[in-house]
């Protein structure tokens, strides 16, 4: 077929995925495209960050589109700015009008398109029902049927960017708007609604939300998690019309109200319409084309019409003339069959069905429906009314969601569910309905995420004492199952973490399943066992010892500095970026001295080393101390004024304290200042340490109080504040067997009855929540203290690197009797000894926000650059107004993957050496960024290194994953194996200092650069400052057009800076 012409009607998402598929091909075909919107294919499943800015002048109308006009001419592909109007099946013509967008690249007089063969991918249209005010009948136009001249001035559709265009401009004006319809793209034009800062009603008719999708009880569940976002839902609705004023503009929509027998009248400035799509046929209805039953143009496997020179894809391809699927996925495999067909022959390929499962974020809320073949919706199995079909529901009336599994009769098979809330079981389930059995599961653990009642926990593990099936998802980020991990392991010789990581990519995204007590390690230890492989206990090649060993080791040497570890336990190596952390944890643990000092701040992880929580934005989260919740007036007054003028994100957090979030790192000191003269001190959410300890009123208020269980909180948190442990500690005081402060859920529980207190021990929640356990009861204060006193110092003694309680307690020989032994009955005669070391943390403590506020060289640690004292935003997202306050955007901007845009090896001449600070001004082992124009470069410090070219390094101080501007802030690495690494802070992907290269992410990279010490001043050699940002801001670029979201923000408009840089308070 080479040589062929092929026009391609509709340049959507699915006509952009055939050219581009067949492209690919090069089968030298002569490939047009006409397309009606003003700008090639563009993602509309991403319109809704298109609000992220409701600026609309500022909007860049390019960013989503797949190609630009240049990249459909680089593959010698033809557009056609116009709108088609006839086809001429006889003469293999198409007509089409010309519209005014420029950029045609085919002969400007024509007014006509010859084809051998024509492929129809015009997709659907805005269903606009024919209620009174909705419509303007006589101005309705048979050539584009969303054309806004027919529909009166107020009412919308939600469905391009000129659509969203017109919303944005209308919303200046307007204060309150009705989406119609509660369906997938009406709950999407209610975000869009809702982010345009208006008061946002949903109208659906049906008696719940997204009625094809799902069954009333989630769609029920559904309602209340949007309804809680402010946004009001009228379901079971009866629409009667829109409202015009005089000049026929929307005032209101009228509509009986479900129940109600009389009609109101809703005061409304806009109608949002979005009551489904229906196929744009009408050119091929024009032409004599069959067809289908429920519109659309009827084709084949082949997809091909009724004509053999005429194909049609997507939304408006009625396969076999039955079903029109309005989906993205299956356009896309109709795409892959055609190009198939096309290239390789008919019957090369065909299609018969896609997939319809999906996973969706609904107004921030996640939303699943899976079925194992398109009947489990057809035939609506998941409502309730198959009688061949069993159905399984579950809900949690704690954070609103809901699943309902549907079985086979027999129960031994997943026919499909719904979930709604809480989808992360999602890729399990779909896994498991695709299978002809339940994979060693049964019907209420799949629905209950439990074992059913009278059962054990058998894991479907295959003997390896996991716990974890094969096919069970172990990294949730990227999706990694078991069996690919132990493939790797097994087939690829992956003997360690960071080679898993490289091979699957598994503990690339947040990192919690490669944490020493991941699931990651687990099956690491597990497979190598069972292949009879040596098993290293120790955390690292450099520290062959346990975190435990390690505990005792220090205790005894009494090592008290990372330098002292290196020289008397390390075997080869400094120590690399996961080792520091752990080492941190023990000496803090032991000695409880200043993070800050001594050069311990280069080992600490972010948080511990800026005394915050670092966001993903690289900003931080502050949040003081509330002992036991007990907070004052003036207090709150003092944090809210901060808030204000630091223009920080205000929250209310699970543990009853204040968070602040969007903090700087050049900020937080004089943040600090002002939270501590008012007589507030460090919360220690950031670091590995007690957290908090969550209170109820007590006996002070509460009728049923047995006991005063805030002053028994504020006892335990002022007690137990800074203490440094293998993990994050949480208790919780209640004054009654009521148990409001969900005491039985925290590390340490305490439970007042009328003679003392009933003590809990080893309880989380997170993502696997465990019951505390009872260890004494109707305990006096005192002896309550003690031994929780004992308790801890026995978990941090023995417990692994960022192990929880609970677990700890598992895996403790005798579990929770021989803990009652150990710090109750003395059986190891060590609790005199354990009671002296909390005594030592407890005499030890100091505010560490206080140390900071009253020490100037600790302050210079947190200046953002160390070669000049100018400071600038450096958020890479944009900010959003929800609920009263500013919010970072909700997606993540993309990795820029491939080559750095710059080498040291391949310096050019005109690149200049620029000072980037003193010697002394520098961390050992360590990085500071520096200055360069509006960028910025990470400047390491290895001068104890022998090699003359291996004491200073210098890379770009953009991370290419999720672009944030943070290496400069990251652990430097020196492991055993000879490299030098540095590890990004916040999702700790490492780098080769020497090269630059990804190490756990080999596409990414940092470019390098040439350093010098000239004179005692630190110098590096880059390009001029307009060259370096040009092509960072390049990479960028490209890595969003890519992944097709919207743009980074204008740097400096996401929040209000004077003209030095610093924030300006916010008038709220």
């Amino acid at each position: 077929m080479a040589g062929k012409k092929i026009v391609v009607v509709g340049h959507g998402p699915i006509g952009h995925s055939f050219i581009e598929k067949l492209a690919e091909r090069e089968a030298g075909f002569d490939i047009t495209v006409v397309c009606e919107e003003p700008r090639p294919a563009y993602n509309r499943v991403m319109l809704t960050q298109y609000f992220l800015d409701c600026d609309g002048d500022k909007h860049d109308q390019m960013k989503l589109s797949y190609w630009s006009e240049e990249d459909l001419k680089s593959k010698n592909v033809k557009l056609v700015y116009g709108r088609a109007t006839n086809i001429d099946r006889d003469n293999k013509s198409v007509a089409y009008s010309k519209v005014s967008h420029g950029g045609s690249s085919v002969d400007d007089d024509a007014d006509s398109l010859k084809y051998d063969i024509l492929v129809l991918c015009t997709g659907s249209f805005c269903f606009v029902p024919p209620t009174p005010g909705f419509v303007l009948p006589e101005k309705k136009n048979p050539q584009w049927p969303d054309d806004p001249a027919s529909r009166p001035e107020g009412v919308f559709v939600y469905r391009t960017i000129e659509d969203l265009e017109a919303l944005i401009a209308a919303a200046k004006k307007s204060k309150r708007a009705a989406v119609i319809g509660g369906g997938l793209l009406g709950l999407e034009a209610a975000k869009a609604v809702y982010d345009l800062e208006m008061e946002s009603h949903v109208v659906e008719m049906a008696p719940y939300l997204m009625p094809t999708q799902l069954n009333q009880e989630a769609g029920r569940a559904l309602e209340r998690k949007i309804s809680s976002l402010g946004i009001h839902v009228h379901s079971g609705a009866k629409i009667q019309e829109a409202v015009l004023d005089d000049g026929g503009k929307v005032k209101g929509l009228k509509f009986i109200p479900n129940g109600e027998t009389e009609p109101i009248v809703l005061d409304v400035d806009m109608v949002v319409v979005s009551c489904g799509v229906r196929p744009r046929d009408e050119l091929a209805r024009g032409c004599g084309l069959e067809l289908g039953g429920r519109g659309g143009v009827k084709v084949d496997s082949s997809l091909c019409s009724s004509d053999p020179s005429i194909y049609a894809l997507g939304e408006v391809a009625s396969i076999g003339g039955v079903f029109c699927y309005g989906l993205w996925a299956p356009g896309v495999d109709q795409a892959e069959a055609l190009v198939k067909n096309l290239v390789d022959g008919t019957g090369s390929a065909s299609y018969e069905k896609s997939d319809l499962s999906t996973k969706l974020k609904l107004l921030g809320v996640d939303v699943a429906s899976f079925g194992s073949d398109e009947s489990f919706w057809f035939n609506r199995k998941f409502d309730g009314k198959d009688p061949e079909v069993v159905n399984l529901e579950c809900s949690s009336p704690l954070d609103g969601s809901y699943r309902r599994l549907c079985f086979t009769k027999d129960g031994k098979k997943l026919v499909g569910g719904v979930l709604v809330g809480d989808a992360k079981d999602y890729p399990k389930l779909l896994q498991i309905c695709k299978k002809g059995d339940l994979g060693g599961a049964d019907p209420e653990s799949l629905a209950f995420r439990r074992p059913p009642p009278g059962q054990g926990a058998v894991a479907n593990d295959g003997g390896d004492g996991t716990g974890i099936a094969e096919d069970d998802v172990i990294c949730t980020c990227l999706n990694v199952t078991k069996g690919e991990v132990v493939n790797a392991i097994k087939d690829k010789d992956c003997l360690t973490v960071p080679q898993i990581k490289k091979c699957t990519k598994a503990g690339t995204g947040c990192g919690g399943c490669c944490t020493p007590v991941g699931e990651v390690p687990k099956v690491l230890s597990a497979t190598l066992k069972a292949l009879g492989k040596e098993v290293k206990a120790g955390i690292s090649e450099c520290f062959p010892y346990t975190r435990q060993e390690l505990f005792n080791i220090f205790r005894v040497k009494e090592i008290r500095t990372f330098e002292e570890a290196i020289e008397k336990v390390a075997v080869g190596g400094n120590g690399s970026e996961l080792d520091k952390p752990v080492i941190a944890s023990i000496l803090a643990n032991l000695w409880n001295d200043s993070v800050l000092k001594s050069g311990r701040d280069q080992i600490q992880d972010t948080n511990d080393r800026f005394l915050a929580n670092i966001q993903k934005t690289g900003t931080y989260s502050v949040i003081p101390r509330c002992a036991g919740g007990d907070i004052t007036p003036d207090e709150l007054i003092a944090i809210g004024n901060v808030a204000k003028k630091y223009g920080l994100w205000t929250k209310v957090t699970g543990a009853q304290r204040l968070g602040m979030y969007g903090a700087p790192v050049h900020e937080l000191p004089s943040i600090f200042k002002e939270l501590v003269d008012a007589g507030l001190e460090s919360g220690h959410a950031y670091g590995k340490a007690l957290r908090t300890v969550k209170s109820c009123v007590g006996s002070t208020w509460c009728r049923y109080g047995q006991q005063d269980s805030v002053s028994m909180a504020c006892t335990l948190e002022n007690r137990y504040k800074g203490l440094r442990a293998p993990h994050k500690i949480k208790m919780a005081v209640s004054g009654c067997l009521r148990e409001c402060a969900e005491a039985q859920g925290k590390d340490v529980g305490c439970i007042a009855t009328n003679t003392g207190y009933n003590l809990y021990l080893c309880g989380n929640g997170g993502a696997k929540p465990r019951h505390a356990q009872l260890v004494a009861s109707s305990i006096d204060e005192e002896t309550c203290l003690k031994y929780i006193d004992r308790f801890l110092m026995f978990y941090c003694s023995t417990a692994k690197h960022l192990q929880r309680t609970a677990p700890w307690l598992e895996e403790l020989p005798g579990g929770i009797e021989y803990l009652k032994k150990v710090i109750i009955d003395d059986c190891l005669g060590i609790c005199a000894d354990l009671e002296g070391l909390m005594q030592r943390n407890v005499e030890a403590y100091k505010c560490e926000w206080k140390e900071v506020v009253y020490d100037e060289e600790l302050q210079k640690k947190f200046h953002q650059y160390v070669n000049t004292s100018e400071t600038q935003d450096t958020e890479q997202l944009e900010y959003v107004n929800m609920r009263k306050q500013r919010h970072p955007a909700t997606y993540d901007l993309p990795d820029i993957k491939g080559a750095a845009a710059f080498s040291k090896e391949k310096a050019e001449e005109s690149w200049q050496w620029y000072p980037a600070g003193r010697v002394e001004d520098f961390p050992q082992v360590g990085g500071l960024a520096m200055k360069h124009g509006d960028a910025e470069v990470a400047v390491f410090n290895l001068s104890h290194r022998q090699d003359e070219s291996e004491k200073w390094f210098a890379t770009q101080n953009l991370c290419p994953c999720k672009q944030v501007r943070v290496i400069s802030r990251g652990l430097v690495g020196e492991p055993a194996s000879g490299a030098i690494t540095v590890a990004d802070p916040v999702y700790k992907t490492v780098y080769d200092l020497r090269t630059g290269c990804g190490i756990t992410s080999p596409d990414l990279n940092l470019s390098t650069f040439l350093t010098r010490v000239t004179d005692g001043t630190v110098e590096v050699k880059l390009p001029a400052p307009e060259e370096y940002a040009k092509a960072l801001q390049a990479a960028s670029r490209k890595a969003v057009e890519e992944a097709g979201v919207k743009a980074a923000k204008v740097m400096g408009k996401s929040k209000p800076f004077d003209a030095n840089g610093k924030h300006v308070a916010l008038d709220w």
